[in-house]
């Protein structure tokens, strides 16, 4: 009887069995990683899904001006009176910034949620919203979304 050790057939499907255990551990440990990352992905929705608001609001803290105008549906802020200027202002902005980004919905998304928080933390500051106007320039008109009033 011959050693099967010297056997290169032999020693070939020795190999291939090495490296079949070795990717099926080398799956079980993606697999794993992959059940780490969808619990990562639900807990994060559920953040933003407003378990925890972006602001900080929590449990026990009242909700600022800032917050509630962050929160709040357009038409839930222009029902608001403490928030329909504000709301007036940031629809101008939106204007704006759709113009300004035609054709780049990406660019403008991330506009308007800069300019919505730029309103929102106005409002945390105590500032207060004048109605959107729009002034006369060198260039034409030009609109005007800024805080009229308040303290620091």
């Amino acid at each position: 009887m011959s050693d099967d050790s010297d056997d290169p057939v032999m020693a070939l499907l020795a190999t291939q069995r090495a490296v079949l255990a070795a990717v099926e551990n080398l799956a079980g440990q993606v697999e794993a990683m992959q059940a780490k990352v969808d619990a990562m992905g639900e807990t994060l929705a559920q953040l933003v899904a407003g378990s925890v608001g972006a602001s900080g609001a929590g449990v026990g803290r009242a909700l600022t001006l800032g917050d509630r105008f962050r929160q709040a549906t357009d038409k839930e802020a222009a029902a608001d009176p403490e928030l329909r200027s504000a709301q007036g202002n940031y629809i101008v902005a939106q204007a704006i910034a759709n113009r300004l980004h035609k054709g780049d919905p990406e660019s403008v998304a991330r506009e308007i949620a800069r300019v919505r928080e730029w309103i929102a933390d106005q409002l945390d500051r105590g500032r207060v919203f004048g109605p959107g106007k729009v002034r006369g320039g060198e260039k034409g008109a030009v609109a005007v979304v800024e805080p009229i009033q308040g303290v620091e």
